[in-house]
């Protein structure tokens, strides 16, 4: 295959540094143009001389742009950068607004205007091959019951900003289908590396993880609602080597991908097994899922906990994402996303060993 060139959003964060591994070790000879925010360009040439340490002649196929997906379709680059985007035969945009407790105008800045102006810029790129767009399952918003990969604005409301620019965002994305050749990808939470445990941040179920691991061991822990809603989520490594592999092909191209575990644990049962894991024990007892919900919310009991109110509700929310298209186009490859208790106890040791990362970092997205 002839080299690629690839113009990469959301760069140096978690995802697109492993993304950006699987890239290069499935096509060596390809070239990256970054698009960087200005003041994160320490950490992204730290990033970048980690990936030439790991495969050596990456770092002079890469190249850093400073610029702001927000800025316009030219996405705030000089005039000299933005000709070397433009030759990009493939575009990643993973930047995006990950809070679930962001403001409106800001979610809608970077989720909603940000996708737009990339989108504007895809359609400048003359030898585009492709878009691939993360999404998340999470556009879904407050529906339940089993989500189609198909499906998209069903009416739904939302339980937070960030679901909603996000739904919005994917359907400018779907729209412009048949103008720019896309690839949607909808991970559902994303946690550390299923063999390490490695991880950039701590959200999703790491706050309750850090939350046991502070509370007392004489401390038990009570059920909080009727724990039926599964635990949907997905190791890095698994999704990285799925978005991977899945926008390499023909037969992905306008089709849209739930990256998510198609075999979940509900979340009362993986409630139990982090107790234990954590040297807890469990009350017979289960506690209504909305007191919690107020209690939480309370800023006193969240800089306690530093868990934020809006897991809670997520803990209790029954959906199940279907990952049809996920598992037909991946049937024929070693891809599989592993059952969270083959490396649950390795994400639970991760942060014992490193209780202090920090909640995303200091991206503005």
């Amino acid at each position: 295959m002839a080299s690629r060139t690839i113009f990469m959003t959301g760069f140096p964060g978690f995802l697109s540094r492993h993304l950006v591994a699987r890239l290069v070790d499935e096509h060596p000879d390809d070239t990256f143009v970054f698009l960087i925010q200005e003041h994160l360009r320490e950490r992204a040439q730290q990033a970048l001389q980690a990936q030439e340490k790991a495969r050596p002649g990456f770092a002079e196929k890469a190249t850093l742009v400073a610029g702001d997906i927000t800025a316009g379709p030219d996405l705030g680059l000089s005039d000299e950068d933005l000709a070397r985007a433009r030759r990009a035969d493939r575009v990643w945009h993973l930047a995006a607004i990950y809070n679930l407790a962001i403001d409106l105008p800001t979610a809608y800045a970077v989720n909603v205007t940000g996708t737009a102006n990339v989108l504007d810029f895809c359609a400048t790129c003359n030898d585009l091959d492709r878009l691939a767009y993360v999404s998340t399952c999470y556009v879904s918003g407050d529906r339940t019951g089993r989500i189609m990969e198909s499906e998209l604005d069903m009416g739904q409301g939302f339980k937070n900003h960030y679901e909603s620019t996000k739904c919005w965002a994917e359907i400018d994305v779907r729209r412009k289908m048949d103008r720019i050749p896309t690839v949607i990808l909808r991970p559902s939470v994303v946690v550390g590396d299923s063999r390490t445990g490695e991880t950039d941040k701590y959200d999703g179920p790491y706050y309750m993880i850090r939350a046991l691991l502070r509370l007392p061991r004489w401390l038990p822990i009570p059920y909080i609602g009727p724990g039926k809603a599964a635990v949907n989520v997905v190791p890095v490594d698994f999704l990285a080597d799925a978005m991977a592999r899945l926008a390499d092909m023909e037969e992905a191209v306008g089709l849209t991908f739930h990256l998510a575990d198609p075999r979940p644990h509900p979340s009362r049962e993986v409630l139990e097994r982090l107790a234990e894991l954590t040297g807890h024990r469990m009350l017979k007892m289960t506690v209504p899922a909305g007191p919690v919900e107020r209690m939480s919310a309370l800023k006193v009991v969240e800089q306690a906990l530093q868990m934020p109110a809006e897991i809670v509700e997520y803990m209790n929310h029954e959906v199940v994402y279907d990952t049809s298209n996920t598992e037909r186009l991946l049937a024929d490859t070693n891809i599989r996303c592993p059952d969270m208790y083959s490396y649950l106890p390795i994400l639970v040791d991760y942060v014992r060993r490193h209780p202090n990362k920090s909640f995303l970092d200091n991206r503005r997205y």
